[in-house]
């Protein structure tokens, strides 16, 4: 069995766990992801609360929008050009709004560091 059927296999698991249906589209890199993300959802015990800040997130504060969506985004954040499709936790790049999946082409705004790592596995460009 290959590397991508592996990873492949592993998302069908994720999938059946989480009960619901898992993209298994791209890259080794992007399976691998993928899988470690659906592997954090499944071993959350409880929903973080509003105060919490998660390790690789965009902390921001919420805006007066009663849905919450809008958000204040903290000074320092860097925009990139999605390259692969993502999961990730960031902010749209001029409506401030929470973006949780970024397709190719979107721009999104990010933490330096996390801007860094999306650049430099090839998931995404520094405009």
């Amino acid at each position: 069995m290959s590397k991508k059927d592996e990873l492949i296999a592993r998302l069908k698991a994720l999938g059946i766990e989480l009960g619901r249906e898992v993209n298994m589209s791209g890259s080794n890199e992007e399976l691998t992801l993928r899988i470690a993300e659906l592997e954090e959802e499944l071993n959350d015990d409880e929903p973080p609360g509003p105060d919490t800040v998660v390790a690789g997130t965009v902390s921001a504060v919420s805006s007066n929008t009663t849905s919450g969506v809008k958000e204040e985004p903290p000074a320092e954040l860097v925009t990139v050009n999605v390259l692969a499709t993502l999961h990730i936790n960031a902010l749209h790049e001029t409506s401030g709004e929470r973006v949780a999946i970024a397709g190719p082409g979107t721009k999104i705004r990010v933490a330096p560091d996390i801007a860094g790592s999306l650049v430099l596995n090839g998931l995404a460009s520094i405009n």
